[in-house]
């Protein structure tokens, strides 16, 4: 069983499950996690001997691809189902001339922009999930990602996904990502 640790200053893609036991956006990707100071690797979830803490793990990822697959479906009721009311998307990297560049966004220009673009035009892929959950009452979900538009790569980087359990399900309230340089 591969493991990994959250502890301050660890890097929580230095010890990444090997890419051969990834299949990034599939409900049966094994994902690294840490649950209330357990450490293990989560199968499918709800499977006969899986943890709670396990069962917790799968039901953030399942908010965390059903995100992506609203953004790949242009689904703008998907999103919103998936999505805090407050949640910010935050966007960082650098101008032309290396300048820091952030940008936020609330849900509503998501939901504008998914009502007006054709289906399959977006498609982010994540890879490497890292959960974190606390309590069953919070999660942050370290993975990279790429951006395709219109099947074109437009960029890759890093994305940290805060989530939130209401009486609905996971919720995302924060998302923040880099955008490597090239």
């Amino acid at each position: 069983t591969t493991c990994a640790s959250s502890m301050a200053g660890d890097d929580p893609f230095a010890a990444s499950v090997p890419k051969d036991e990834l299949r990034p956006n599939s409900k049966d990707e094994k994902v690294k996690m840490e649950t209330e100071g357990a450490t293990g690797e989560a199968g499918t979830g709800g499977e006969e001997g899986s943890t709670p803490e396990q069962d917790t793990v799968e039901a953030v990822l399942a908010c965390v691809f059903s995100l992506f697959q609203a953004f790949a479906n242009s689904d703008a009721e998907t999103f919103k189902k998936c999505v805090d009311k407050g949640a910010r998307f935050v966007r960082t990297g650098y101008t032309e001339d290396d300048k820091p560049d952030v940008t936020a966004y609330a849900p509503d220009y998501f939901i504008e922009t998914l009502k007006k673009i054709k289906k399959g035009t977006l498609n982010e892929v994540i890879e490497d999930p890292f959960v974190q959950t606390r309590d069953n009452l919070i999660a942050h979900v370290w993975c990279r990602y790429r951006l395709y538009v219109s099947d074109q790569p437009k960029h890759s980087g890093v994305k940290s996904i805060q989530l939130r359990r209401s009486a609905q399900g996971w919720k995302v309230v924060d998302v923040l990502d880099t955008i490597d340089s090239s």
